[in-house]
């Protein structure tokens, strides 16, 4: 019976050569005998472990500066995981996502202040932690409403305002409160996830908008929120 082969190891950025076609590249991700590769041209790619050999000393040099790069991107990745947002900045950026709409339509800008208003006495105004800006799919920025799930101990997304002459509001399901569905008609929103509505603001009166700001109540009641903002 033949001896199992054994498998080799390698270690994260450890630069190595691939056995068929020579190809350089660093190592990324290790998954027992597959092995992720950046070569130093392209995408990713995944081998097993049997394919790849240590690069030599002068594979090694034309590596470095790829292996460098590789380690910078990491870092900065781990620093935006672990850094705290500054209020400051997300106010000014909802500002000037306000005054992007004023310039255009600035009735519509003045109802969704209002609305926003609204909203956040029933959120509570900590940008940052219940509300920050995230760029939608138009490439622009757009405030979402963010509540505390006490099972990661994190805040997540829960209400997206993709706002400018009209508005329209992205809820995720499992937040919204039994017997609201109708404030939001259109359905499998969010990549299915969520439920949508578009409203005109000129129809956007108090009366029209006391059902959402009492639904955003609802949520905010619902949620098991920590005891100050973290």
């Amino acid at each position: 019976m033949a001896d199992p082969i054994e498998i080799k190891h390698f270690e994260i950025y450890a630069p190595v050569r691939n056995t068929i076609n020579k190809a350089l590249g660093v190592v990324v991700k290790t998954a027992g005998d597959n092995i992720t590769v950046q070569p130093l041209t392209g995408d990713r790619l995944t081998f097993r472990a049997q394919y790849l050999a240590p690069a030599t000393a002068d594979e090694t040099a034309a590596l470095l500066d790829l292996i460098t790069r590789l380690k910078v991107e990491e870092e900065n990745r781990l620093k935006a995981k672990t850094m705290k947002v500054d209020p400051a900045l997300v106010r000014e950026e909802f500002d000037k996502f306000v005054r992007h709409i004023a310039a255009r339509y600035p009735k519509s800008a003045e109802t969704f202040m209002e609305f926003w208003g609204e909203i956040m006495a029933a959120a509570g105004d900590f940008p940052g932690q219940t509300w920050e800006m995230k760029p939608n799919t138009a490439k622009t920025p757009g405030p979402v409403l963010k509540i505390y799930n006490p099972a990661t101990e994190k805040w997540v997304y829960c209400l997206a305002l993709l706002a400018g002459w009209g508005l329209r509001m992205e809820v995720k399901k499992e937040f919204l409160p039994p017997g609201t569905e109708s404030l939001f008609p259109i359905d499998h929103a969010m990549f299915g996830a969520g439920r949508a509505v578009e409203i005109v603001y000129r129809d956007f009166t108090p009366e029209k908008r006391k059902p959402y700001a009492d639904c955003v109540k609802a949520i905010y009641a619902a949620a098991h929120k920590p005891e100050s903002p973290q």
